[in-house]
C-alpha cells in the first residue's frame, strides 16, 4: 500500500468516527425545541473534526469529500421543501454555506497552512455556536444581539491566541466583524474574511 493510499484510509477509518460524533448530535438535538439553540450545537459537534483536520489527517481529501457529502444532503432538504425541521429553516441556507465554505477551504489552502483554515473553522463552529447560545437568551428571532457580540469576540480571542498567538487576536477581532456585518451570511464570511486576512498577516 503506497503512502497515499495509506494515509487516506487511516483518515477515512477516523472520519467515520467523526461523521457517527456529528449523526449524533443532530438525531439528539431532534428532543430539544429551540431550532437556532440546536443549529449551534450541530455547529460544535465539527469541531473534532476541524482539529484532526488542523493535526492528524495526513491528506485534505477525506475531510473535503465528507464536507461535500454533508452540503449535498443537507441541500436536498431545501430543494425539496422538506427541510428538517428541528435545524433547518425554509430560505435558511445557513448549514448549507457552513458545510460548502469548509470544504472549499479545507481542499483550497491545505498547502499554504491549514492551520491558519482551521482557526477560521473553529472561529465559526465553536465562536459563532457561543454566540448564536448566548444570543438565544435575549431574542428568540433570528438576529443580532450585543451579548452574541462579546460570546464571538471573547470566545475568538482565545481560539484565536491558543492557535496563532499575537496574530491570531488580530483574526478574532476581523471574524467578530465578519460575523456582524448584515450584508453576506456569517457561514461564509466569518471564515473567508479570517484566512483572506490570515494570508495577509501571518509570515
Amino acid at each position: 500500500m503506497n503512502t497515499f493510499l495509506g494515509d487516506f484510509v487511516n483518515d477515512f477509518v477516523l472520519a467515520i468516527g467523526l461523521f457517527l460524533l456529528i449523526l449524533a448530535t443532530v438525531y439528539l438535538t431532534r428532543f430539544l425545541d429551540n431550532i437556532w439553540v440546536n443549529r449551534k450545537m450541530i455547529h460544535l459537534s465539527v469541531s473534532p473534526a476541524v482539529y484532526s483536520y488542523m493535526y492528524i489527517f495526513r491528506e485534505p481529501y477525506v475531510f473535503f469529500m465528507f464536507g461535500v457529502l454533508f452540503t449535498l444532503v443537507l441541500t436536498i432538504p431545501h430543494l425539496r421543501s422538506k427541510e428538517l425541521s428541528w435545524f433547518q429553516e425554509k430560505r435558511n441556507y445557513g448549514e448549507v454555506f457552513f458545510c460548502l465554505s469548509f470544504s472549499a477551504l479545507s481542499i483550497l489552502f491545505w498547502d499554504h497552512t491549514r492551520i491558519l483554515t482551521g482557526v477560521a473553522m473553529l472561529f465559526m463552529a465553536i465562536g459563532d455556536s457561543v454566540t448564536g447560545i448566548v444570543r438565544s437568551r435575549f431574542i428568540k428571532e433570528r438576529g443580532k444581539h450585543w451579548t452574541g457580540t462579546i460570546a464571538m469576540l471573547t470566545t475568538c480571542l482565545i481560539i484565536g491566541y491558543v492557535f496563532l498567538g499575537i496574530d491570531g487576536l488580530i483574526l478574532a477581532v476581523i471574524a467578530t466583524l465578519a460575523e456582524y456585518q448584515p450584508w453576506l451570511d456569517d457561514n461564509l464570511s466569518v471564515p473567508i474574511a479570517t484566512v483572506i486576512s490570515g494570508l495577509l498577516i501571518l509570515k
